[in-house]
């Protein structure tokens, strides 16, 4: 693909920014970013980065015990100031004299010789393309992925574990699977190992598509994955023996393109269960990843797959659940936790 085909930051050609490098206070530039007035660093990244810091400091504190709409709202909140500081680009290059290489500058501006992002976007960049040259290790699979921008990657690997256990038992029929979904394409890799005669993998995002496609490029061991960029399963198409699906497992309102695939708005569970129950194999089976996450911090809001086995389309074949480790904190406590990831396996009700 292409950097016009692909997911990247809105890029800014023009703007009235105040200019401010390390003769302005960082505190000073701070409140001008709160107070709604949009900077652009024109020295260091360093600069940028003190601001930012600065920034933080000055938000209010959330309130002990804060809800999680509370402390979303808090987030977006500070995530609208720092949205106003700046940073130029020039010739696919970060224009500070600090500046760090920054790859998808190239890659998804390819057509573009100046203009500005904000300073946080360039932050995500930089450490977006970090992660895609060093790659990240899941033993599940054995070897790095490489994600691209804009594409989820697993941080925590006990549900892909879980889903691993479930496939090493599964007795059905291997000449389809799909997933759906893809991100940087963890379940197709296994059901590809798996040995399955034909992956499918899908995504809305073109950059999960623009990801798996060069990971498979990259394997010498590589079989055969059947690539799109389309609404979950898409329209028409073969049959599936299986269709896998690790969707987003908390109701909210996704502000980037990774947190799409960690938050999910109406309607999602409603469309990919109807292009399901279609696209499923008399005899096959739909695997969801989940977690009990949603019950723990959004108690009122209704189970998804719960609601769709109450319909009647689908009927209950088994649930696996696994407690998940508890990370330490920023003071290297670790506090207990009553999360648990659960692969749901689902049948077509017989009529």
């Amino acid at each position: 693909m292409t950097g016009g085909d692909l997911n990247r930051p809105e890029p800014i050609r023009r703007h009235h920014a105040r200019p401010v490098d390390g003769n302005t206070p960082p505190r000073l530039a701070a409140k001008r970013l709160r107070d709604g007035e949009v900077q652009i660093v024109t020295d260091l990244y360093k600069t940028g980065a003190e601001i930012l810091a600065q920034l933080q400091e000055l938000l209010p504190a959330l309130p002990q015990g804060a809800d999680y709409a509370t402390r979303q709202e808090h987030r977006r909140t500070g995530r609208e100031a720092a949205m106003r500081l700046l940073a130029p680009i020039r010739d696919h290059c970060l224009d500070l004299q600090d500046a760090r290489t920054i790859g998808f500058l190239e890659l998804l501006y390819p057509g573009l010789r100046r203009f500005s992002l904000p300073f946080v976007r360039v932050q995500e960049l930089y450490g977006a393309w970090t992660r895609y040259e060093e790659g990240v290790h899941l033993a599940v699979l054995g070897h790095r992925v490489h994600p691209f921008y804009g594409t989820y990657a697993p941080t925590r690997t006990v549900h892909l574990e879980l889903f691993a256990t479930w496939l090493s038992q599964y007795e059905g029929a291997r000449t389809r699977a799909v997933d759906v979904g893809t991100g940087c394409g963890v379940l197709a890799l296994m059901l590809g190992k798996a040995r399955f005669e034909q992956v499918y993998a899908t995504d809305d995002n073109p950059n999960a598509i623009e990801s798996l496609a060069q990971e498979l490029k990259r394997r010498t061991d590589a079989w055969p994955v059947s690539l799109s960029v389309c609404d979950l399963l898409g329209e028409g198409g073969p049959p599936m023996d299986l269709i896998v699906f690790n969707p987003p497992w908390m109701r909210g309102q996704a502000e980037s393109l990774v947190e799409r695939a960690l938050l999910f708005q109406d309607g999602l569970f409603e469309r990919f269960f109807e292009q399901a129950s279609r696209r499923l194999a008399p005899e096959g089976r739909v695997v969801m990843l989940f977690s009990n996450i949603m019950e723990l911090v959004q108690p009122d809001e209704p189970h998804p797959i719960q609601t769709e086995l109450d319909r009647g389309r689908f009927r209950l074949v088994q649930r696996l659940r696994r407690k998940v480790k508890p990370a330490p904190d920023e003071t290297g406590r670790v506090r207990r936790t009553r999360e648990r990831v659960e692969v749901w396996e689902l049948a077509l009700a017989k009529g």
